[in-house]
Protein backbone atom coordinates (compact mmCIF):
# COMPACT_ATOMS: atom_id res chain seq x y z
CA UNK A 1 0.00 0.00 0.00
CA UNK A 2 2.85 2.38 0.84
CA UNK A 3 4.38 1.66 -2.57
CA UNK A 4 1.09 2.45 -4.33
CA UNK A 5 0.71 5.69 -2.38
CA UNK A 6 4.29 6.63 -3.23
CA UNK A 7 3.67 5.99 -6.95
CA UNK A 8 0.44 8.01 -6.85
CA UNK A 9 2.30 10.87 -5.20
CA UNK A 10 4.90 10.81 -7.95
CA UNK A 11 2.25 10.74 -10.67
CA UNK A 12 0.30 13.58 -9.08
CA UNK A 13 3.31 15.79 -8.61
CA UNK A 14 4.47 15.11 -12.18
CA UNK A 15 1.02 16.10 -13.47
CA UNK A 16 0.98 19.20 -11.28
CA UNK A 17 4.45 20.29 -12.29
CA UNK A 18 3.21 20.85 -15.85
CA UNK A 19 0.24 22.93 -14.70
CA UNK A 20 1.91 24.79 -11.85
CA UNK A 21 4.09 27.08 -13.92
CA UNK A 22 6.81 24.38 -14.29
CA UNK A 23 7.72 24.21 -10.62
CA UNK A 24 9.02 20.66 -10.26
CA UNK A 25 9.54 18.11 -7.55
CA UNK A 26 13.07 16.79 -7.23
CA UNK A 27 14.04 13.49 -5.50
CA UNK A 28 17.12 12.05 -3.93
CA UNK A 29 18.75 8.97 -5.44
CA UNK A 30 16.62 6.64 -3.34
CA UNK A 31 13.31 8.46 -4.05
CA UNK A 32 12.81 8.92 -0.29
CA UNK A 33 13.25 12.68 -0.02
CA UNK A 34 11.86 15.57 -2.05
CA UNK A 35 12.62 19.19 -2.82
CA UNK A 36 11.43 21.81 -5.36
CA UNK A 37 13.05 23.66 -8.25
CA UNK A 38 11.58 26.86 -9.74
CA UNK A 39 10.86 27.48 -13.46
CA UNK A 40 14.50 28.61 -13.90
CA UNK A 41 15.78 25.28 -12.62
CA UNK A 42 16.97 26.76 -9.31
CA UNK A 43 16.59 24.51 -6.27
CA UNK A 44 14.51 26.65 -3.90
CA UNK A 45 13.53 23.94 -1.38
CA UNK A 46 16.30 21.50 -0.48
CA UNK A 47 15.81 17.76 -1.13
CA UNK A 48 15.40 16.74 2.49
CA UNK A 49 11.68 16.50 3.14
CA UNK A 50 9.17 13.65 3.11
CA UNK A 51 7.17 15.12 0.27
CA UNK A 52 6.30 18.44 -1.34
CA UNK A 53 2.92 19.61 -2.61
CA UNK A 54 2.57 22.20 -5.37
CA UNK A 55 -1.03 23.53 -5.76
CA UNK A 56 -2.63 23.06 -9.17
CA UNK A 57 -3.40 26.79 -9.57
CA UNK A 58 -0.66 28.94 -8.07
CA UNK A 59 -2.61 32.12 -8.83
CA UNK A 60 -5.18 31.03 -6.25
CA UNK A 61 -2.75 29.38 -3.81
CA UNK A 62 0.68 31.04 -4.16
CA UNK A 63 2.57 28.66 -1.85
CA UNK A 64 4.26 25.27 -1.66
CA UNK A 65 3.32 22.86 1.13
CA UNK A 66 6.27 20.89 2.45
CA UNK A 67 5.67 17.81 4.61
CA UNK A 68 8.25 16.59 7.09
CA UNK A 69 8.77 12.99 8.23
CA UNK A 70 6.78 13.56 11.44
CA UNK A 71 3.66 14.25 9.33
CA UNK A 72 3.73 18.01 9.99
CA UNK A 73 3.61 20.59 7.22
CA UNK A 74 4.99 24.07 6.61
CA UNK A 75 4.19 26.68 3.96
CA UNK A 76 6.94 28.00 1.71
CA UNK A 77 6.78 30.96 -0.67
CA UNK A 78 7.33 30.49 -4.40
CA UNK A 79 10.84 31.81 -3.84
CA UNK A 80 11.56 29.12 -1.29
CA UNK A 81 11.20 31.18 1.89
CA UNK A 82 9.74 29.23 4.81
CA UNK A 83 6.61 31.04 6.00
CA UNK A 84 5.21 28.80 8.75
CA UNK A 85 7.01 26.53 11.23
CA UNK A 86 7.33 22.74 11.08
CA UNK A 87 6.26 20.38 13.89
CA UNK A 88 3.13 22.42 14.68
CA UNK A 89 0.53 21.81 11.97
CA UNK A 90 -0.61 18.78 10.05
CA UNK A 91 -2.33 20.85 7.42
CA UNK A 92 -1.99 24.39 6.02
CA UNK A 93 -4.75 26.21 4.09
CA UNK A 94 -4.12 29.46 2.24
CA UNK A 95 -6.54 32.42 2.32
CA UNK A 96 -5.98 35.99 1.02
CA UNK A 97 -5.89 37.13 4.68
CA UNK A 98 -3.52 34.53 6.13
CA UNK A 99 -2.95 30.81 6.72
CA UNK A 100 -5.22 28.40 8.55
CA UNK A 101 -3.20 25.79 10.45
CA UNK A 102 -4.80 22.40 11.25
CA UNK A 103 -3.78 19.56 13.55
CA UNK A 104 -5.20 16.62 15.46
CA UNK A 105 -2.66 16.50 18.27
CA UNK A 106 -4.69 18.24 20.95
CA UNK A 107 -7.64 15.92 20.34
CA UNK A 108 -7.08 12.85 18.10
CA UNK A 109 -10.80 12.49 17.42
CA UNK A 110 -11.29 15.95 15.89
CA UNK A 111 -9.42 18.60 13.94
CA UNK A 112 -8.36 21.92 15.51
CA UNK A 113 -7.49 25.13 13.72
CA UNK A 114 -5.35 28.21 14.29
CA UNK A 115 -4.60 31.31 12.21
CA UNK A 116 -1.32 32.79 11.00
CA UNK A 117 -0.51 35.96 9.10
CA UNK A 118 0.83 35.70 5.55
CA UNK A 119 4.27 36.29 7.07
CA UNK A 120 3.81 33.24 9.29
CA UNK A 121 3.16 35.01 12.61
CA UNK A 122 0.72 33.11 14.83
CA UNK A 123 -2.40 35.23 15.27
CA UNK A 124 -4.76 32.67 16.87
CA UNK A 125 -3.61 29.47 18.58
CA UNK A 126 -4.73 26.07 17.30
CA UNK A 127 -7.72 25.73 19.62
CA UNK A 128 -10.75 26.34 17.42
CA UNK A 129 -12.90 23.77 15.66
CA UNK A 130 -13.44 26.08 12.68
CA UNK A 131 -11.95 29.32 11.38
CA UNK A 132 -13.41 31.43 8.58
CA UNK A 133 -11.36 34.52 7.65
CA UNK A 134 -13.43 37.37 6.16
CA UNK A 135 -12.49 40.73 4.70
CA UNK A 136 -12.75 42.67 7.97
CA UNK A 137 -12.45 39.99 10.65
CA UNK A 138 -12.07 36.28 11.44
CA UNK A 139 -15.03 34.19 12.54
CA UNK A 140 -14.13 31.34 14.91
CA UNK A 141 -16.10 28.39 16.25
CA UNK A 142 -15.71 25.99 19.16
CA UNK A 143 -17.75 22.83 19.36
CA UNK A 144 -19.04 21.68 22.73
CA UNK A 145 -21.02 18.50 23.45
CA UNK A 146 -24.27 20.47 23.30
CA UNK A 147 -23.73 23.21 20.71
CA UNK A 148 -21.29 25.19 18.57
CA UNK A 149 -20.11 28.56 19.89
CA UNK A 150 -19.18 31.50 17.65
CA UNK A 151 -16.94 34.54 18.05
CA UNK A 152 -14.99 37.17 16.09
CA UNK A 153 -11.39 38.40 16.01
CA UNK A 154 -9.59 41.04 13.98
CA UNK A 155 -6.89 40.00 11.51
CA UNK A 156 -4.38 41.09 14.16
CA UNK A 157 -5.85 38.74 16.77
CA UNK A 158 -7.83 41.23 18.85
CA UNK A 159 -11.03 39.74 20.23
CA UNK A 160 -14.10 41.59 18.93
CA UNK A 161 -16.82 39.21 20.09
CA UNK A 162 -16.07 36.44 22.63
CA UNK A 163 -16.55 32.88 21.40
CA UNK A 164 -19.60 32.44 23.62
CA UNK A 165 -22.50 32.83 21.22
CA UNK A 166 -24.64 30.24 19.52
CA UNK A 167 -25.38 32.38 16.47
CA UNK A 168 -24.05 35.42 14.59
CA UNK A 169 -25.87 37.39 11.90
CA UNK A 170 -23.94 40.04 9.96
CA UNK A 171 -25.53 43.32 8.95
CA UNK A 172 -24.02 46.28 7.19
CA UNK A 173 -23.13 48.21 10.35
CA UNK A 174 -23.43 45.75 13.22
CA UNK A 175 -23.62 42.09 14.24
CA UNK A 176 -26.58 40.44 15.93
CA UNK A 177 -25.61 37.73 18.42
CA UNK A 178 -27.60 35.08 20.23
CA UNK A 179 -26.66 33.09 23.33
CA UNK A 180 -28.83 30.27 22.03
CA UNK A 181 -28.00 28.27 18.94
CA UNK A 182 -31.35 29.30 17.49
CA UNK A 183 -32.71 32.78 16.89
CA UNK A 184 -36.17 31.39 17.61
CA UNK A 185 -35.35 31.20 21.34
CA UNK A 186 -36.79 34.14 23.26
CA UNK A 187 -34.73 36.68 25.20
CA UNK A 188 -31.28 35.61 24.03
CA UNK A 189 -30.23 38.24 21.48
CA UNK A 190 -27.93 41.26 21.58
CA UNK A 191 -26.06 43.62 19.23
CA UNK A 192 -22.35 44.37 18.79
CA UNK A 193 -20.89 47.19 16.74
CA UNK A 194 -18.35 46.35 14.03
CA UNK A 195 -15.68 47.63 16.44
CA UNK A 196 -16.62 45.03 19.07
CA UNK A 197 -18.63 47.28 21.40
CA UNK A 198 -21.60 45.61 23.05
CA UNK A 199 -24.50 47.91 22.15
CA UNK A 200 -27.42 45.78 23.38
CA UNK A 201 -26.97 43.07 26.05
CA UNK A 202 -28.04 39.51 25.21
CA UNK A 203 -31.43 39.41 26.93
CA UNK A 204 -33.78 40.72 24.28
CA UNK A 205 -35.66 39.71 21.16
CA UNK A 206 -34.41 41.77 18.25
CA UNK A 207 -36.08 42.43 14.92
CA UNK A 208 -34.40 44.31 12.10
CA UNK A 209 -36.88 46.90 10.87
CA UNK A 210 -37.10 46.91 7.09
CA UNK A 211 -36.15 50.14 5.33
CA UNK A 212 -35.93 51.23 1.73
CA UNK A 213 -32.87 53.27 2.65
CA UNK A 214 -30.07 50.77 3.09
CA UNK A 215 -27.61 53.38 4.39
CA UNK A 216 -29.35 53.40 7.77
CA UNK A 217 -30.08 50.28 9.82
CA UNK A 218 -32.80 50.22 12.47
CA UNK A 219 -33.46 47.45 14.97
CA UNK A 220 -36.50 46.97 17.17
CA UNK A 221 -35.62 45.57 20.59
CA UNK A 222 -38.24 43.88 22.73
CA UNK A 223 -38.30 42.52 26.24
CA UNK A 224 -41.66 40.92 26.79
CA UNK A 225 -44.79 42.24 25.11
CA UNK A 226 -44.73 45.82 26.37
CA UNK A 227 -41.12 46.96 26.81
CA UNK A 228 -39.71 48.13 23.49
CA UNK A 229 -36.74 50.22 22.35
CA UNK A 230 -34.77 50.91 19.18
CA UNK A 231 -31.22 51.16 17.91
CA UNK A 232 -30.29 52.99 14.68
CA UNK A 233 -26.92 53.02 12.87
CA UNK A 234 -26.16 55.76 10.35
CA UNK A 235 -24.52 55.41 6.94
CA UNK A 236 -21.04 55.61 8.49
CA UNK A 237 -21.75 52.75 10.87
CA UNK A 238 -21.97 55.12 13.84
CA UNK A 239 -24.62 54.71 16.49
CA UNK A 240 -27.14 57.40 15.55
CA UNK A 241 -29.88 56.48 18.05
CA UNK A 242 -28.50 54.76 21.16
CA UNK A 243 -30.20 51.88 22.90
CA UNK A 244 -33.03 52.83 25.28
CA UNK A 245 -33.32 56.43 24.02
CA UNK A 246 -36.74 55.94 22.41
CA UNK A 247 -39.60 53.55 22.94
CA UNK A 248 -41.01 53.96 19.45
CA UNK A 249 -39.82 54.98 15.97
CA UNK A 250 -41.92 55.35 12.84
CA UNK A 251 -41.45 57.05 9.47
CA UNK A 252 -42.83 60.57 9.63
CA UNK A 253 -42.78 61.34 5.90
CA UNK A 254 -43.09 58.82 3.09
CA UNK A 255 -41.17 61.15 0.78
CA UNK A 256 -38.17 61.25 3.15
CA UNK A 257 -37.37 57.89 4.71
CA UNK A 258 -34.73 59.42 7.00
CA UNK A 259 -37.24 61.57 8.89
CA UNK A 260 -38.64 59.65 11.85
CA UNK A 261 -41.24 60.40 14.49
CA UNK A 262 -39.90 59.17 17.83
CA UNK A 263 -41.52 58.29 21.16
CA UNK A 264 -39.96 59.18 24.50
CA UNK A 265 -41.72 59.07 27.85
CA UNK A 266 -45.12 58.87 26.17
CA UNK A 267 -44.58 61.89 23.90
CA UNK A 268 -43.67 62.07 20.21
CA UNK A 269 -41.12 64.28 18.43
CA UNK A 270 -38.97 64.24 15.27
CA UNK A 271 -35.52 62.80 14.58
CA UNK A 272 -33.39 63.36 11.48
CA UNK A 273 -29.77 62.52 10.67
CA UNK A 274 -28.39 61.76 14.12
CA UNK A 275 -30.33 64.47 15.93
CA UNK A 276 -33.69 65.12 17.56
CA UNK A 277 -34.93 68.14 15.60
CA UNK A 278 -38.27 68.52 17.36
CA UNK A 279 -38.64 67.79 21.06
CA UNK A 280 -40.90 64.92 22.13
CA UNK A 281 -44.01 66.85 23.15
CA UNK A 282 -46.97 65.57 21.15
CA UNK A 283 -49.57 62.98 22.13
CA UNK A 284 -49.45 60.91 18.92
CA UNK A 285 -46.99 60.09 16.10
CA UNK A 286 -46.25 62.98 13.72
CA UNK A 287 -47.19 62.10 10.14
CA UNK A 288 -46.63 64.61 7.31
CA UNK A 289 -48.69 64.82 4.17
CA UNK A 290 -47.70 67.55 1.71
CA UNK A 291 -45.32 68.82 4.43
CA UNK A 292 -48.13 69.43 6.93
CA UNK A 293 -49.06 67.30 9.94
CA UNK A 294 -51.93 67.39 12.40
CA UNK A 295 -50.64 66.98 15.95
CA UNK A 296 -52.14 66.96 19.41
CA UNK A 297 -50.52 68.43 22.46
CA UNK A 298 -52.27 68.02 25.80
CA UNK A 299 -55.43 67.15 23.88
CA UNK A 300 -55.44 70.31 21.71
CA UNK A 301 -55.06 69.76 17.95
CA UNK A 302 -53.06 72.02 15.67
CA UNK A 303 -51.19 71.98 12.37
CA UNK A 304 -47.41 72.09 12.05
CA UNK A 305 -45.11 72.38 9.03
CA UNK A 306 -42.29 70.04 8.12
CA UNK A 307 -39.20 71.59 9.78
CA UNK A 308 -36.98 70.31 6.96
CA UNK A 309 -38.79 72.42 4.40
CA UNK A 310 -39.00 76.17 3.78
CA UNK A 311 -41.91 77.24 5.97
CA UNK A 312 -42.74 80.22 3.73
CA UNK A 313 -43.40 77.83 0.83
CA UNK A 314 -45.89 75.66 2.74
CA UNK A 315 -49.47 76.85 2.75
CA UNK A 316 -51.81 75.46 5.39
CA UNK A 317 -55.33 75.35 4.02
CA UNK A 318 -58.42 75.53 6.18
CA UNK A 319 -58.44 72.45 8.37
CA UNK A 320 -61.26 70.44 9.88
CA UNK A 321 -59.28 70.19 13.10
CA UNK A 322 -60.29 72.43 15.97
CA UNK A 323 -57.46 74.91 15.88
CA UNK A 324 -57.27 78.68 16.09
CA UNK A 325 -53.93 78.90 14.29
CA UNK A 326 -54.08 81.25 11.32
CA UNK A 327 -52.55 80.66 7.94
CA UNK A 328 -48.98 81.95 8.08
CA UNK A 329 -47.31 83.72 5.20
CA UNK A 330 -43.85 85.31 5.15
CA UNK A 331 -42.29 86.19 8.49
CA UNK A 332 -43.63 89.40 10.03
CA UNK A 333 -41.14 91.94 11.36
CA UNK A 334 -41.86 94.03 14.45
CA UNK A 335 -39.38 96.69 13.26
CA UNK A 336 -39.70 99.51 10.67
CA UNK A 337 -39.48 98.51 7.03
CA UNK A 338 -36.33 99.21 5.03
CA UNK A 339 -36.43 102.81 3.76
CA UNK A 340 -32.81 103.95 3.70
CA UNK A 341 -30.68 105.08 0.78
CA UNK A 342 -29.55 101.49 0.02
CA UNK A 343 -33.14 100.26 -0.19
CA UNK A 344 -33.90 102.18 -3.37
CA UNK A 345 -32.08 102.91 -6.62
CA UNK A 346 -30.70 99.40 -6.70
CA UNK A 347 -28.46 98.92 -9.76
CA UNK A 348 -29.53 96.30 -12.31
CA UNK A 349 -26.99 93.98 -13.95
CA UNK A 350 -26.86 93.76 -17.73
CA UNK A 351 -26.47 89.98 -17.81
CA UNK A 352 -27.51 87.02 -15.72
CA UNK A 353 -25.14 84.95 -13.58
CA UNK A 354 -26.74 81.61 -14.46
CA UNK A 355 -24.24 79.52 -12.49
CA UNK A 356 -24.36 81.51 -9.26
CA UNK A 357 -26.69 80.49 -6.43
CA UNK A 358 -27.60 82.44 -3.30
CA UNK A 359 -28.76 80.99 0.03
CA UNK A 360 -30.05 83.62 2.43
CA UNK A 361 -31.04 82.99 6.05
CA UNK A 362 -32.46 85.88 8.06
CA UNK A 363 -33.56 85.01 11.59
CA UNK A 364 -35.28 87.81 13.46
CA UNK A 365 -38.18 86.54 15.53
CA UNK A 366 -36.46 84.51 18.23
CA UNK A 367 -38.98 83.91 21.03
CA UNK A 368 -36.97 85.64 23.77
CA UNK A 369 -34.36 87.69 21.93
CA UNK A 370 -35.32 89.07 18.50
CA UNK A 371 -32.59 90.38 16.20
CA UNK A 372 -33.57 93.88 15.02
CA UNK A 373 -33.75 94.33 11.24
CA UNK A 374 -32.56 90.84 10.29
CA UNK A 375 -35.54 90.39 7.97
CA UNK A 376 -34.77 93.76 6.37
CA UNK A 377 -31.17 92.66 5.89
CA UNK A 378 -32.00 89.33 4.29
CA UNK A 379 -34.74 90.67 2.05
CA UNK A 380 -32.64 93.53 0.73
CA UNK A 381 -29.61 91.30 0.24
CA UNK A 382 -31.90 89.15 -1.90
CA UNK A 383 -32.81 92.21 -4.01
CA UNK A 384 -29.15 93.00 -4.59
CA UNK A 385 -28.42 89.37 -5.51
CA UNK A 386 -31.27 89.39 -8.00
CA UNK A 387 -30.82 92.83 -9.51
CA UNK A 388 -27.22 93.96 -9.00
CA UNK A 389 -25.42 90.61 -9.14
CA UNK A 390 -27.74 89.25 -11.84
CA UNK A 391 -28.51 85.99 -10.05
CA UNK A 392 -31.69 84.46 -11.53
CA UNK A 393 -34.61 84.47 -9.09
CA UNK A 394 -34.89 80.69 -9.39
CA UNK A 395 -31.30 80.43 -8.11
CA UNK A 396 -32.03 82.41 -4.94
CA UNK A 397 -33.19 80.60 -1.80
CA UNK A 398 -34.57 82.68 1.07
CA UNK A 399 -35.19 81.21 4.53
CA UNK A 400 -36.92 83.62 6.90
CA UNK A 401 -36.92 82.68 10.61
CA UNK A 402 -35.21 79.43 9.68
CA UNK A 403 -35.53 76.39 11.92
CA UNK A 404 -32.80 73.81 12.40
CA UNK A 405 -34.58 71.73 9.77
CA UNK A 406 -34.56 74.67 7.34
CA UNK A 407 -30.80 75.01 7.70
CA UNK A 408 -30.38 71.30 6.99
CA UNK A 409 -32.59 71.71 3.92
CA UNK A 410 -30.49 74.65 2.70
CA UNK A 411 -27.25 72.69 3.05
CA UNK A 412 -28.73 69.66 1.30
CA UNK A 413 -29.87 71.87 -1.60
CA UNK A 414 -26.35 73.32 -1.85
CA UNK A 415 -25.01 69.78 -2.16
CA UNK A 416 -27.52 69.02 -4.92
CA UNK A 417 -26.55 72.16 -6.84
CA UNK A 418 -22.84 71.34 -6.52
CA UNK A 419 -23.40 67.78 -7.74
CA UNK A 420 -25.53 68.91 -10.69
CA UNK A 421 -23.12 71.62 -11.85
CA UNK A 422 -19.97 69.54 -11.30
CA UNK A 423 -17.59 72.32 -10.30
CA UNK A 424 -19.08 75.09 -12.44
CA UNK A 425 -21.39 76.61 -9.80
CA UNK A 426 -20.61 79.38 -7.30
CA UNK A 427 -22.49 79.79 -4.02
CA UNK A 428 -23.10 82.93 -1.98
CA UNK A 429 -24.31 82.23 1.57
CA UNK A 430 -25.67 85.06 3.70
CA UNK A 431 -26.73 84.77 7.35
CA UNK A 432 -28.25 87.42 9.60
CA UNK A 433 -29.32 86.33 13.06
CA UNK A 434 -27.91 85.12 16.33
CA UNK A 435 -24.64 83.27 16.54
CA UNK A 436 -23.74 81.66 19.82
CA UNK A 437 -20.67 80.07 21.41
CA UNK A 438 -20.23 76.73 23.10
CA UNK A 439 -18.56 77.94 26.29
CA UNK A 440 -16.69 74.67 26.96
CA UNK A 441 -15.10 74.38 23.52
CA UNK A 442 -15.23 78.08 22.49
CA UNK A 443 -16.70 77.02 19.17
CA UNK A 444 -19.28 78.92 17.13
CA UNK A 445 -22.83 77.94 16.19
CA UNK A 446 -25.60 79.45 14.08
CA UNK A 447 -28.74 79.66 16.20
CA UNK A 448 -31.92 78.46 14.42
CA UNK A 449 -35.18 80.15 15.28
CA UNK A 450 -36.20 77.02 17.24
CA UNK A 451 -32.77 76.62 18.85
CA UNK A 452 -31.96 76.93 22.52
CA UNK A 453 -28.92 78.96 23.52
CA UNK A 454 -28.55 76.98 26.75
CA UNK A 455 -28.30 73.76 24.72
CA UNK A 456 -26.42 75.14 21.73
CA UNK A 457 -24.42 72.00 20.86
CA UNK A 458 -27.66 70.07 20.39
CA UNK A 459 -29.99 72.69 18.90
CA UNK A 460 -27.48 74.94 17.08
CA UNK A 461 -25.78 74.39 13.72
CA UNK A 462 -22.01 74.15 14.08
CA UNK A 463 -20.13 76.70 11.99
CA UNK A 464 -17.20 74.27 11.68
CA UNK A 465 -19.56 71.60 10.39
CA UNK A 466 -21.05 74.03 7.88
CA UNK A 467 -17.61 75.04 6.56
CA UNK A 468 -16.63 71.38 6.25
CA UNK A 469 -19.82 70.55 4.35
CA UNK A 470 -19.41 73.54 2.04
CA UNK A 471 -15.74 72.71 1.39
CA UNK A 472 -16.66 69.14 0.45
CA UNK A 473 -18.88 70.40 -2.37
CA UNK A 474 -17.38 70.62 -5.84
CA UNK A 475 -17.77 74.37 -6.43
CA UNK A 476 -16.04 77.06 -8.46
CA UNK A 477 -16.13 79.32 -5.39
CA UNK A 478 -18.12 79.94 -2.23
CA UNK A 479 -18.50 83.25 -0.40
CA UNK A 480 -19.98 83.41 3.11
CA UNK A 481 -21.33 86.63 4.66
CA UNK A 482 -22.12 86.44 8.39
CA UNK A 483 -23.94 89.41 9.93
CA UNK A 484 -23.76 87.80 13.34
CA UNK A 485 -21.39 87.66 16.24
CA UNK A 486 -20.59 84.56 18.26
CA UNK A 487 -19.81 86.10 21.63
CA UNK A 488 -23.25 85.50 23.14
CA UNK A 489 -24.35 89.14 22.81
CA UNK A 490 -27.29 90.72 20.98
CA UNK A 491 -27.17 93.58 18.49
CA UNK A 492 -28.31 95.83 21.35
CA UNK A 493 -25.24 94.79 23.44
CA UNK A 494 -27.23 92.82 26.01
CA UNK A 495 -26.17 89.25 26.68
CA UNK A 496 -28.31 86.69 24.89
CA UNK A 497 -27.56 83.96 27.37
CA UNK A 498 -24.37 83.04 29.16
CA UNK A 499 -23.81 81.39 32.47
CA UNK A 500 -20.84 83.70 33.01
CA UNK A 501 -22.65 86.85 31.92
CA UNK A 502 -19.70 88.00 29.81
CA UNK A 503 -18.89 87.95 26.11
CA UNK A 504 -17.00 84.87 24.99
CA UNK A 505 -14.18 84.82 22.47
CA UNK A 506 -14.60 81.85 20.14
CA UNK A 507 -12.00 80.06 18.06
CA UNK A 508 -11.59 81.05 14.43
CA UNK A 509 -12.99 78.30 12.23
CA UNK A 510 -10.74 77.87 9.21
CA UNK A 511 -12.50 77.84 5.82
CA UNK A 512 -11.49 75.09 3.39
CA UNK A 513 -11.73 74.53 -0.36
CA UNK A 514 -12.33 77.65 -2.50
CA UNK A 515 -14.04 79.58 0.29
CA UNK A 516 -14.03 83.14 1.64
CA UNK A 517 -15.79 84.07 4.89
CA UNK A 518 -16.54 87.72 5.66
CA UNK A 519 -17.87 88.17 9.21
CA UNK A 520 -19.44 91.23 10.82
CA UNK A 521 -17.32 91.04 13.97
CA UNK A 522 -14.48 89.10 15.49
CA UNK A 523 -13.46 87.68 18.84
CA UNK A 524 -15.75 88.78 21.67
CA UNK A 525 -17.20 91.78 19.79
CA UNK A 526 -20.88 92.43 19.07
CA UNK A 527 -22.40 92.86 15.59
CA UNK A 528 -24.45 96.06 15.98
CA UNK A 529 -27.42 97.52 14.16
CA UNK A 530 -27.61 100.89 12.42
CA UNK A 531 -30.84 102.17 13.88
CA UNK A 532 -31.38 105.14 11.58
CA UNK A 533 -30.96 102.94 8.48
CA UNK A 534 -33.07 100.01 9.79
CA UNK A 535 -30.29 97.53 8.98
CA UNK A 536 -27.47 95.72 10.62
CA UNK A 537 -24.34 97.90 10.53
CA UNK A 538 -22.36 95.32 8.57
CA UNK A 539 -25.11 94.61 6.04
CA UNK A 540 -25.82 98.30 5.44
CA UNK A 541 -22.25 99.02 4.32
CA UNK A 542 -22.11 95.76 2.37
CA UNK A 543 -25.15 96.88 0.38
CA UNK A 544 -23.80 100.45 0.17
CA UNK A 545 -20.66 99.28 -1.65
CA UNK A 546 -22.59 96.96 -3.95
CA UNK A 547 -24.83 99.89 -4.82
CA UNK A 548 -21.94 102.29 -5.44
CA UNK A 549 -20.00 99.86 -7.63
CA UNK A 550 -23.06 98.33 -9.30
CA UNK A 551 -21.77 94.98 -8.05
CA UNK A 552 -18.61 95.22 -10.17
CA UNK A 553 -16.23 95.03 -7.22
CA UNK A 554 -13.60 92.56 -6.15
CA UNK A 555 -13.58 91.04 -2.67
CA UNK A 556 -10.45 92.93 -1.68
CA UNK A 557 -12.06 96.31 -2.34
CA UNK A 558 -15.43 95.29 -0.92
CA UNK A 559 -14.07 93.96 2.37
CA UNK A 560 -11.68 96.91 2.78
CA UNK A 561 -14.52 99.43 2.38
CA UNK A 562 -16.97 97.59 4.67
CA UNK A 563 -14.36 97.00 7.37
CA UNK A 564 -13.24 100.65 7.34
CA UNK A 565 -16.80 102.02 7.57
CA UNK A 566 -18.03 99.56 10.20
CA UNK A 567 -15.01 100.17 12.45
CA UNK A 568 -15.53 103.94 12.28
CA UNK A 569 -19.30 104.07 12.61
CA UNK A 570 -19.42 101.54 15.42
CA UNK A 571 -17.17 103.70 17.57
CA UNK A 572 -18.99 106.93 16.64
CA UNK A 573 -22.57 105.62 16.96
CA UNK A 574 -22.35 102.80 19.48
CA UNK A 575 -19.16 103.74 21.33
CA UNK A 576 -18.20 100.09 20.81
CA UNK A 577 -15.56 98.35 18.77
CA UNK A 578 -16.75 96.21 15.86
CA UNK A 579 -14.19 94.87 13.42
CA UNK A 580 -15.30 92.81 10.42
CA UNK A 581 -12.94 89.98 9.54
CA UNK A 582 -12.01 88.09 6.38
CA UNK A 583 -11.00 84.43 6.51
CA UNK A 584 -9.92 82.85 3.25
CA UNK A 585 -9.07 79.21 2.68
CA UNK A 586 -5.48 78.18 2.06
CA UNK A 587 -6.28 77.55 -1.59
CA UNK A 588 -7.26 81.23 -2.05
CA UNK A 589 -4.70 82.75 0.32
CA UNK A 590 -2.98 84.80 -2.38
CA UNK A 591 -5.85 85.41 -4.76
CA UNK A 592 -9.10 85.94 -2.84
CA UNK A 593 -8.82 89.73 -3.12
CA UNK A 594 -9.32 89.50 -6.90
CA UNK A 595 -12.45 87.36 -6.71
CA UNK A 596 -15.67 89.08 -7.82
CA UNK A 597 -19.27 88.27 -6.94
CA UNK A 598 -20.32 88.57 -10.58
Amino acid sequence: MKRIAFILTILCTIGVSVQAQKYEIKYDDNFKKQGVVDPNGKLIIPIEYHWCEIPYDLSKEPLIRVHDFDNTVAAFSLKGKQLTPFHQYEGIDYTPYGFIGRNYKTNPTSMWMGFLSLEGKEILPCEFSYILPKENFIEVQKRTPSKTLHGLYTHQGKELIPCNYGHLIYYKHCILVSISGSLLDQGTEGIYSMQGELIVPCKYNILRASSEDCSYEMFEIRQGKENKSFVVFNENGELAVPFNMYQGIEHADNSNRLLYTVLKDGKWGLWYQDKEIMACQYDAPIKFSNDVATVKKDGEAKLIKNPLKDASQILIAESKTDTKKKVKGPAVSRYPKPDSDVDSNIPVAKKQAENTFAFIICNENYPDAPVPYSLNDGRMFLEYCKKTLGIPEKNINLYEDATYGNIITAVEKMKSVADAYDGEASIIFYYAGHGFPDEKQSTAYLLPIDGNASDITTTGYSLAKFYKELAAMKLKSSVVFLDACFSGAKREDEMLASSRGVAIKVKDEAPQGNMIVFSAAQGDETAHQLEEKHHGLFTYYLLKELQATEGDVDMGTLTEYVTKQVKRQSVVINNKKQTPKVNASTALAGSWQNLKLK
